[in-house]
């Protein structure tokens, strides 16, 4: 399974890299170094509500969550984590206040590859109150080019995947980020 891929956890090396790159020489590609357009990908039935808390999805479902946003003209950011992801703790409290600092940019979490309790917990003890889907098979993770955790990624007003962040972002490298479509 792809997912596999994706279990270790990052340290605090990862970089900003727009959608085109891949991480160094050695990394095998994925589909997502070729860009990402969330509005190519084929709409559920159902798209997560704004207010969502672990509600059950994949990449198709975070795909319709981003381009909904991004018709209504809000950039969006997505950060993939999980309970048992040390690194992806300690990063949740600057995305919390990045989001009540950016109020024009939509923040949407991704529980990767977790027991939904666990997932649960995690979200209940951190304060998580932006958008969350529960993502058991990693299928967000492997759209967006996840290659490690945590992994946080940034949709312009367009849909399209403008950078990547692998590893646990500090305060400089989430500005950094979030820069990209301010």
């Amino acid at each position: 399974m792809l997912g596999v891929v994706l279990l270790g956890c990052a340290g605090d090396d990862g970089e900003v890299v727009d959608f085109g790159a891949t991480p160094d020489d050695g990394a095998p590609s994925v589909p997502a170094d070729d860009g990402v357009d969330v509005f190519a990908v084929e709409a559920p039935e159902e798209v997560p509500p704004a207010d969502a808390h672990l509600v059950s999805g994949g990449w198709s479902e975070a795909a319709a969550f981003i381009a909904r946003e991004a018709e209504a003209g809000n950039p969006t950011l997505v950060n993939i984590f999980a309970s048992w992801c040390a690194p992806c703790r300690a990063e949740m409290p600057l995305l919390l206040e990045a989001r009540d600092d950016n109020p024009d940019i939509t923040f949407l979490g991704i529980d990767h590859l977790d027991r939904l309790e666990d997932g649960e917990a995690f979200v209940e003890e951190l304060g998580i109150d932006f958008a969350t889907i529960h993502d058991i098979d990693g299928d967000v993770a492997f759209a967006v080019g996840g290659r490690g955790m945590p992994t946080t990624v940034l949709f312009d007003r367009d849909g399209q995947l403008v950078a990547r962040y692998v590893g646990e972002l500090t305060a400089a490298s989430l500005e950094d980020l979030l820069d990209q479509v301010r």
